[in-house]
């Protein structure tokens, strides 16, 4: 596995790729920072293959904070106030510089919010003091089961400590950051954890946002896992707020969300241009090129990095860009 920093020097775009950089929701002041893709866990349901075990990624990324900023206020002047979100295809505490970036994000006054997304495996009492201290906003900590024997399973990973994850989060309920749980319920596989993570959420007294387990064309699949619709998970979630008396739907302002106007797009589907490679891809295959201030992945390209490439967007969905080679 080799790893790609991504700095100023470096001229790659942080627009434009889904794994690193900056990934932009549609009609949303919320803007997805992903700052590293490096994981610590291997969750046998993970939607982008994340992780040591990985089977399909052969390259990791890491952001230099400042860039990340520089990047951030380029998207503040079309959308004005963000929240910013900072997730990752892996694990956003692995990222050495996340108080910095945080820091610096809290220094900008069109950030109005700040949240993040972890496993909770380093979330320690220092770590949290210091992002409470940076000025985060809310941990969403990714929990399936307060079990210790099924999390490990569940997180893929003998290191995972249930007993660790219970004292970080008592750490957290002590700061200015407020906690929300965010289990991704797996039908067949954790029914039952899900409902008692719904009543540790009372208990604590926190939100909790039940995600919908997810099969991708790169994912991780559970053979054992039970397939619903969304018309019957949110049903099935309406059916727990009557019961635990909790809300489990939520609209977007629920979460510091509102409408933007949104970042368009530099190149069209069936575009054909002039792209220079900047950087290996994340996938066997791929290399990735830069054109009008976007990153593109070229798939099935075998050029080198600084070559100039003529190539065709295949997809441009919300400023994420695919391309193959020209010949």
């Amino acid at each position: 596995m080799q790893l790609v920093k991504i700095t100023r020097e470096s001229r790659i775009p942080l627009i434009g790729h889904i794994a690193f950089g900056i990934v932009l929701r549609p009609n949303s002041n919320v803007i997805q920072v992903r700052a590293t893709t490096i994981c610590n866990m291997n969750c046998p349901f993970c939607s982008t293959d994340a992780g040591p075990f990985s089977t399909s990624h052969i390259t990791h990324y890491i952001v230099d904070p400042e860039y990340m900023v520089d990047w951030i206020k380029k998207v503040i002047q079309i959308k004005g106030k963000i929240h910013v979100n900072i997730d990752s295809i892996g694990e956003p505490t692995t990222y050495p510089y996340l108080v910095k970036l945080i820091s610096l994000l809290k220094k900008e006054k069109e950030v109005v919010f700040i949240s993040m997304q972890t496993n909770g495996t380093f979330l320690t009492k220092d770590l949290i003091e210091k992002l409470n201290h940076a000025g985060l906003n809310r941990i969403h900590v990714s929990i399936h089961s307060l079990d210790a024997i099924k999390s490990k399973k569940l997180f893929g990973s003998e290191k995972y400590e249930m007993s660790s994850i219970q004292e970080a989060i008592g750490a957290i309920k002590k700061t200015n950051i407020e906690l929300l749980f965010a289990p991704v319920w797996i039908p067949d596989v954790n029914d039952k954890d899900v409902r008692e993570l719904i009543q540790f959420a009372k208990e604590k007294k926190c939100r909790i946002a039940i995600q919908k387990y997810e099969e991708y064309k790169y994912s991780r699949k559970m053979k054992e896992a039970g397939k619903i619709n969304y018309y019957k998970f949110y049903k099935q979630l309406r059916a727990w707020e009557k019961e635990f008396e909790i809300q489990l739907v939520y609209r977007a302002p629920d979460l510091n969300t509102e409408r933007a106007a949104n970042i368009p797009e530099t190149m069209k589907i069936n575009e054909t241009l002039l792209a220079e490679i900047v950087a290996p891809g994340w996938l066997k295959g791929q290399m990735i090129a830069a054109a009008r201030d976007r990153c593109i992945t070229v798939v099935n390209c075998g050029r080198n990095s600084k070559d100039k490439v003529k190539i065709r967007i295949t997809e441009n969905k919300s400023n994420i860009y695919l391309a193959e080679m020209v010949q």
